[in-house]
């Protein structure tokens, strides 16, 4: 059950707790208070979509939390499912969101995505918002009510898994089944482009070495010259004093004078070393120079071959990618399209194989599934029956229709309608064609009471379910709430002295002035409270003596 709710910085609230009873526990209000900013707080916690502004004017950040507690097993096991332990049959769940949007999610103090978030509060709150009831137009919703009663899970699980590999193949089957003319267009294109490639010989990393060697061919006067320079001083000076006979001299000279000079030999070690380098270098100058005239080819004619080169590099890349290395992948991609081209005759027949066996063991998953909607559609229409029979529709015809839907479809092999004949000698229709606002109304809260057992949900929540009902209607409508609270929390926000009258707690919400602010807080009423709250939703503005021994009639009601 929720045990407490904490909000901070939510539109008009600034900072209240809520701490909803056992039971029954009813909201009320007047319009404009705040109670819908309770319930936008538990869609926002529970991590569904909200309104972005819903931050408190002035405020940086909105924070709510929600204290579960008394759960059950079967809820401890399917928290225990998502990766969410619970101390003691307790759990925390947090969120908060800053003027940025950023979104921070918790439970027991461990950060969560809002996937996992929602997945938690979909196993401990179901909440019926006022616009939900049109959800049953939806054949997933309808569907989804139907397997809620029949316990579909592990099978609908098994189908579904089964449908993703049918499709999958299927669509692998499809890519593979080209017409022949295709085919035979994208082999001739995939040969063309991986013999255009191949025939240029691309080694990675040579499109650098060229420009490279383009750089040196384009400045080859210049490095000619100086390197002239240098090998003649190194080498072959006119005079014949060149830097290695300078440095020889200087070597013999400090070698003259180790016997009185402690540190002559280790200097004459070093000149002589610095005359070794001098040759090495000058090796290598003159080296440089040489790879210009390799093969006796010129500078022009060198220069004209990397510009072949490297224009032929170029209409590749403005073919296949941006770079050698992207070229030579595009090869890659190429061969191996055309391998799984050539063999797409065999690749086919495995696929058809193996979808045929997938279609035997969907067919087999479906008609399981089909025949446990059909056996709970039997038991769940005639509770929906009878409570809508007791909530003042004696009349009614009501059916849930589980069909063949031609094909399969992601969650089975039936289409699922809820079909409704209000009163005597009308024609049974879809509920969406034929239900007012209170009918529908009436017809969720019934499916609500008829897969309370099923759903297992610790805590429902009902967003003025009685629109559009009145009287003695709402009365009943009261009574089925607190029977469904037999087996869940309810909480329900209302506007109906009758329903609210029948709640084990009753919270007000009220909305005053704080300074310059409206400021919404919430108060549990003792008995004084709950017959004056109970007495200004029958009276309005003026509450007469009348009305408020009718308050107290029907709070004292033992119906």
């Amino acid at each position: 059950m929720l045990e407490s709710l904490h909000i901070e910085n939510l539109a008009v609230i600034k900072s209240t707790d809520l701490e909803p009873g056992r039971g029954f526990t009813a909201l009320t209000g007047e319009t404009g208070a705040g109670k819908s900013v309770i319930i936008d707080s538990i869609n926002f916690l529970m991590g569904r979509k909200t309104q972005r502004d819903l931050i408190r004017t002035g405020e940086k950040k909105l924070f709510v939390s929600a204290l579960f507690s008394e759960l059950k097993p079967e809820d401890v096991s399917r928290l225990s499912e998502l990766g969410i332990e619970t101390d003691g049959g307790q759990v925390l769940l947090e969120r908060s969101r800053d003027t940025e949007g950023k979104n921070i999610c918790r439970i027991n103090g461990r950060a969560v995505t809002n996937q996992i978030l929602r997945s938690a509060g979909d196993l401990l709150v179901s909440l019926h918002g006022q616009n939900d009831t049109r959800a049953l137009e939806s054949p997933e919703a309808r569907v989804a009510v139907t397997d809620a009663a029949a316990h579909t899970g592990p099978l609908l699980s098994e189908y579904r898994e089964i449908y993703g590999e049918r499709m999958s193949a299927a669509a692998e089957l499809a890519k593979l089944k080209k017409s022949a003319a295709e085919k035979a267009r994208l082999r001739d294109m995939l040969e063309y482009q991986i013999k255009d490639i191949g025939s240029r010989r691309l080694k990675e990393g040579e499109e650098e070495e060229l420009l490279a060697e383009r750089e040196l061919v384009r400045n080859y006067d210049k490095i000619r010259k100086q390197t002239d320079i240098a090998v003649r001083a190194l080498r072959s000076n006119e005079k014949g004093i060149t830097a290695p006979y300078l440095v020889s001299r200087a070597a013999d000279a400090v070698g003259k004078l180790s016997g009185a000079v402690p540190q002559a030999a280790a200097l004459k070690e070093r000149l002589d070393s610095c005359r070794y380098e001098l040759d090495d270098i000058a090796d290598e100058i003159g080296a440089l120079c040489e790879s210009f005239s390799d093969g006796g080819e010129s500078a022009d004619a060198r220069l004209d071959r990397i510009e072949g080169r490297l224009e032929e590099i170029s209409k590749l890349k403005r073919k296949y990618g941006q770079s050698v290395g992207e070229i030579l992948e595009f090869a890659a991609r190429a061969g191996k399209e055309l391998a799984t081209l050539d063999g797409s005759d065999r690749a086919e027949k495995e696929l058809e194989e193996r979808i045929s066996v997938l279609d035997g063991k969907l067919a087999g998953t479906g008609r399981r599934l089909s025949e446990a909607r059909r056996a709970a559609a039997a038991a769940i229409e005639k509770k929906i029956r009878e409570t809508l029979i007791y909530l003042d529709m004696p009349k009614v015809s009501f059916e849930v229709r589980v069909a063949d839907a031609g094909k399969p479809q992601k969650d089975g092999l039936d289409t699922v309608d809820f079909m409704l004949s209000a009163n005597p000698g009308e024609e049974m229709l879809p509920l969406s064609r034929c239900a007012s606002g209170g009918e529908l109304s009436r017809v969720m809260l019934a499916i609500k009471c008829a897969l309370a057992e099923a759903d297992a949900v610790p805590t429902l929540i009902f967003d003025e379910i009685d629109t559009g009902i009145s009287g003695s209607t709402s009365r009943k409508l009261g009574r089925k709430l607190r029977e469904a609270a037999a087996s869940a929390q309810v909480i329900c926000v209302t506007h109906s002295a009758q329903i609210a009258s029948l709640a084990q707690t009753h919270i007000k919400i009220t909305k005053s002035l704080s300074g310059e602010r409206a400021q919404t807080t919430v108060s549990v009423l003792d008995r004084e409270g709950r017959i004056a709250e109970t007495a200004r939703i029958l009276g309005g503005i003026s509450v007469t003596a009348a009305q408020r021994q009718a308050a107290v009639d029907m709070i004292d009601a033992k119906d």
